[in-house]
């Protein structure tokens, strides 16, 4: 079986034990504090963590993710336990559950993104293998969303061993395919191409493609970073109904529609993908997200439940056209230039930032967040296009050859004569 499969199979289990009690964590949080207040500091101080812990670990990601995530163990096993801390000991069950649930992301999300790029290198490829496993990542999500929030309403004891033995199970699989294959000289390597690798062989190239990498990385950064706020409206909406009813299960089945809708919308998305282009579909979604997420917070949900379920499909079948628009071409041209696993390290960091942000307006109020996400994501509308066609164009004139790149060339080899 090869590894794509199997992390296929992880991701369904692991996303499933993981997400019984960590989608409901800031709600554990405001349950156990009765204050918004000390969820934000959680949410703000767990995102600077996590990123913290991305860059400590970031020449480790392209180089052991397998062992990644079985070390993920070691983290979820301890942030439950310091979530059952909360009722004797607040502050240190906060800090316990911050620090080691940002660990938890931390080799969890690049790790998973890394092994999907070794086990798709061609641009087919990618099609088909985004949509699927994005897909078998939305199955165990669903389910989990539901059983978790009526577990934790009544025992969160049975969630913790279930949570645990599950994920146990489901890096099995991927640990063997490492043992069986670490000694592989392809095994945990990234990408290149032949045009890259023969252009950087001449030096005058090489200085003008490095330099090429960091602006393609810098605009995949802005556009990762405009986009990414919409991610925080699950936990956001989550705290705001919990507020309001005071259960879990509320969250959870709410959440598990987004989640139902955004596999349909992926397996969607990916079909249209590989028959048009969906530059000016992508601009529009971006649009129709953005007031959408602002007009779910003002929808009573006592009176109108059926219309926030409208509101939070049509966000969760969108949100994959864009996800799947912006990643497929970002691991195309960024495999050309070999930069693959530092563009997954950029998109991660540029997400992470912009969750650090957006959560700090939740001080001023949870409507902050949403209109702060509505502007962000109209943004994007244009920043997505924009960004895309400027790599475009840099990548050909590059591979090319043509008379910019050939003047620039010609420039720094007269800098390094008068030097």
């Amino acid at each position: 079986m090869n590894q794509l499969k199997l992390l296929n199979f992880h991701k369904m289990l692991a996303n499933f034990a993981n997400n019984l009690v960590g989608a409901f964590i800031p709600l554990i949080i405001y349950q156990a504090t009765n204050s918004l207040t000390y969820a934000m500091i959680y949410l703000v101080a767990s995102k600077i963590i996590r990123l913290g812990f991305n860059y400590l670990l970031k020449n480790l990601y392209g180089k052991m993710p397998q062992l990644f995530l079985l070390l993920r163990i070691i983290p979820i096993t301890l942030y439950n336990i310091f979530i059952f801390v909360l009722d004797a000991h607040l502050i240190i069950g906060i800090i316990g559950v911050c620090l080691f649930n940002s660990l938890d992301y931390a080799l969890n999300n690049l790790s998973k993104e890394v092994i999907l790029n070794y086990s798709s290198l061609t641009k087919k490829d990618d099609e088909k293998s985004l949509g699927t496993t994005r897909i078998f990542e939305q199955i165990g999500i669903i389910v989990s969303l539901v059983v978790g929030g009526y577990l934790l309403d009544f025992n969160k004891v049975i969630v913790l061993i279930l949570s645990l033995s599950i994920y146990a199970v489901s890096i099995i699989p991927l640990i063997i395919f490492y043992i069986k294959s670490r000694k592989q000289k392809t095994f945990n390597k990234d990408a290149t191409s032949n045009a890259i690798t023969t252009l950087r062989k001449n030096k005058k190239y090489k200085e003008i493609s490095s330099k090429l990498t960091k602006k393609m990385l810098f605009t995949y950064g802005v556009i990762y970073f405009s986009f990414a706020f919409i991610d925080m409206l699950q936990t956001c909406y989550g705290l705001h109904i919990f507020i309001q009813q005071g259960e879990f299960a509320t969250a959870g089945i709410l959440n598990a529609i987004f989640n139902c809708f955004y596999a349909i919308g992926f397996y969607v998305a990916s079909i249209i993908n590989e028959k048009k282009d969906m530059t000016r579909l992508v601009s529009i979604i971006c649009i129709v997200i953005g007031i959408s997420s602002l007009l779910l917070y003002f929808v009573n949900i006592n009176t109108a439940f059926l219309l926030v379920c409208f509101f939070y499909g049509v966000i969760g079948f969108s949100y994959p056209f864009i996800s799947l628009f912006v990643l497929e071409r970002m691991l195309l041209k960024t495999r050309i230039m070999a930069c693959s696993n530092r563009a997954l390290f950029t998109r991660e960091t540029s997400c992470v930032m912009a969750y650090i942000v957006g959560y700090s307006f939740g001080f001023a109020g949870l409507l902050s967040i949403f209109i702060v996400t509505c502007v962000t994501m109209c943004a994007s509308s244009v920043i997505i296009p924009q960004g895309e066609e400027k790599t475009r164009k840099n990548l050909v004139d590059f591979l090319q050859n043509n008379e910019n790149i050939i003047n620039e060339a010609n420039s720094l080899e007269t800098n390094e004569k008068n030097a």
